[in-house]
This record gives structure tokens, C-alpha cells and sequence, in this order.
């Protein structure tokens, strides 16, 4: 079955689409004009989660096993301060919500899984990560004055706390440091918590470590099941002491 794609025209999203194509995987990706680039194994549907009908939507869910989200907003004015406000969180609740009207007709053979790009600046509450209380202020005026920050953490938290129990849901939650761009895969490390301050003295993580990551969540099972439910914090790396985790397997 297909992988669904929501943000695929953006930096990180096109990436991911790149990638799974790359690997001969089928992708569905929605999108605000179908201006991707045409493949044979690339259904481009124009409209949003919040745009297009839940009818459609149910289809296309139907469909896919797998949903990659690089959602975000626009570094503009209106894309930070205009509406929708919560364009994460409230396209993953719909998702969730319309999967949970699908199994009343729809047998799955397996649960719908959830591969969610955030931030390093989005805590972990299940571990109680610690920050020092300089970060905690930051992160305070943060959610206040910069909308889409406080749109990552309550899409993180819909996910820890709302099907927490929904055994035919699975997610995993993939939390860059500060994005960079690079025209190649690197070495990336890969940790279950932020390994320093995502406020005062950030990693790096390129788009494109981030697209192979969450490329390879889509098909890798065992990667898939170790990180399910979890937060991982992905970094680039420069050392081959700290490779990519799923390497210890």
C-alpha cells in the first residue's frame, strides 16, 4: 500500500517524497498545487487534511498504511500568526479521528502508523526530560510569541496522551535540532532525549538525514518498532563512534 505524505511540498517533505520514490515505493501526497515532479508511482492530490472533504479523506486513508507528516508553517507573517493556528495538531486529530470511522467498515491488516516530524524544542513529557530553568522560561515566551512552536508540542502531545491506548494506531514523533540544508545523506545520530539545549546551544540535523530517517521508518519494520511510541532526537554527526542507532541491531 501507498504512503500518504502531508507537507510534501515543503523543504523536508519533497526530500521524503525523493526518497521513497527513490526506493520504488508508492506515494500519495497532498498538496497545495501538484507541482512535484511526475513519477509513476506518485498520485498528487491537491487540498490539505483541513481542506478537503472527510468523505475524500476516508478514501485516501483507506488506501495507505503509513502516513509521513513534514507539516509546518509558513515563515511568514500570515503563515505564523494567521490561521490555522494549529495546523499540525488539528490535521493528526483529524487523521486519527477519521481512521478510527474506517475500521467500522475497513478490516486493516495492519495499524495505521504515524511518522510525525517536530522538534528538539518539543519535550518528551513521558521521560520528564530535564532543561535548566533559563530553557524553561525560554520555551514559556516561546509558545507565547511564536505560534507554531506551541503547534508542535500539543501535536506531540494529541499523540503521547489521546491514543495512547489505541492499539491500531502507532506513531513516532522525530525531533530535529536546527535544520540545515545539504545535498547528501550524512552520518546521523540518532537518541531517544536532546543530547543539549535546543535553546542555547543547538545541534544541527540536515533536511535530508531527516527525509532518510523518516523514508526509512515508512519500510524498515524493525527500525519502525523500536522507535514506536518514542521521540527520537536526531542530530548530524562527524564521528563513526556515533552512527545512527538502528546500526547497533
Amino acid at each position: 500500500m501507498a504512503v500518504l505524505i502531508l507537507g510534501a511540498t515543503g523543504a523536508t517533505g519533497q526530500l521524503v517524497v525523493k526518497d521513497l520514490l527513490s526506493s520504488n515505493q508508492s506515494v500519495i501526497a497532498l498538496v497545495r498545487s501538484p507541482n512535484l515532479p511526475p513519477h509513476p508511482n506518485l498520485e498528487q492530490i491537491q487540498g490539505t487534511v483541513l481542506t478537503l472533504s472527510e468523505a475524500k479523506l476516508i478514501k485516501i486513508l483507506a488506501r495507505v498504511e503509513c502516513i509521513a507528516s513534514c507539516l509546518g508553517h509558513n515563515l511568514t507573517f500570515k503563515g505564523i500568526y494567521g490561521q490555522p493556528r494549529m495546523l499540525v495538531r488539528d490535521s493528526i486529530m483529524q487523521i486519527c479521528q477519521l481512521e478510527r470511522l474506517i475500521r467500522k467498515t475497513l478490516t486493516r491488516r495492519k495499524p495505521l502508523r504515524i511518522i510525525l516530524m517536530s522538534s528538539s524544542g518539543s519535550q518528551n513529557l513521558d521521560l520528564a526530560e530535564p532543561i535548566s530553568k533559563s530553557q524553561k522560561m525560554a520555551l514559556a515566551i516561546i509558545r507565547c510569541l511564536v505560534p507554531p512552536h506551541l503547534d508542535n508540542e500539543r501535536a506531540a502531545n494529541y499523540l503521547r496522551c489521546e491514543i495512547k491506548n489505541d492499539y491500531q494506531l502507532k506513531w513516532i514523533i522525530v525531533r530535529p535540532d536546527t535544520l540545515i540544508n545539504e545535498k547528501d545523506i550524512s552520518n546521523y545520530a540518532l537518541h531517544a532525549s536532546p543530547e543539549r539545549s535546543a535553546i542555547f546551544d543547538p545541534g544541527t540535523t540536515s533536511r535530508i538525514n531527516v527525509a532518510n530517517f523518516m523514508a526509512r521508518l515508512t519500510r524498515e519494520d524493525y527500525l519502525f518498532d523500536y522507535w514506536e511510541g518514542k521521540m527520537p532526537v536526531i542530530y548530524n554527526c562527524q564521528t563513526q563512534e556515533s552512527l545512527d542507532l538502528e546500526e547497533r541491531f
